[in-house]
């Protein structure tokens, strides 16, 4: 299989779009479905328009000219006062898991912030998101923040 991995352009919108709902899998099930699917075709859209702008970018992964991932990447301050590199979204369809697919785009975007001087990298996923978590342990990412969550009466 021949992957290539190139910078993302606006007209990879589309493309991109499609693969939103692999954005979903381990998601709180108590969240409103169709208010999350809305929320990550937002973020994916932001991302691309984004890209290429001071302090972001992203690839995508193209094989025989279809887009099948895509990664973005952009400066955010930690609360610390550090600046990190942020990965906002890691998405590969579902037939190219486990074919280094990730692992690549990913590797773009550790590249991207060692190249602009930044020293780490964070991203978050769902908790329920088994597959991704053992995805990113086993590219040396730790647990470092937990967010909780209580669903409130009525």
């Amino acid at each position: 299989m021949d992957v290539r991995i190139r910078p993302v352009e606006l007209t990879d919108r589309e493309s991109i779009r499609r693969l939103a709902p692999r954005l979903l899998v381990g998601v709180d099930p108590s969240r409103p479905g169709p208010q999350v699917e809305a929320a990550v075709r937002g973020w994916l859209d932001d991302s691309v328009t984004r890209a290429g702008s001071d302090g972001h970018a992203g690839w995508v992964a193209v094989v025989d000219g279809v887009v099948v991932g895509f990664v973005s990447v952009s400066e955010e301050d930690h609360w610390c006062g550090e600046k990190d590199a942020w990965i906002g979204e890691l998405v590969v369809e579902q037939e190219f898991e486990r074919h280094g697919v990730a692992r690549r785009l990913v590797a773009s975007a550790e590249r991207w912030a060692v190249e602009r001087g930044l020293g780490r990298v964070r991203l978050s996923t769902g908790a329920g998101n088994a597959g991704a978590r053992a995805f990113y342990d086993r590219l040396g990412y730790v647990l470092n923040e937990v967010t909780l969550t209580r669903q409130l009466p009525g």
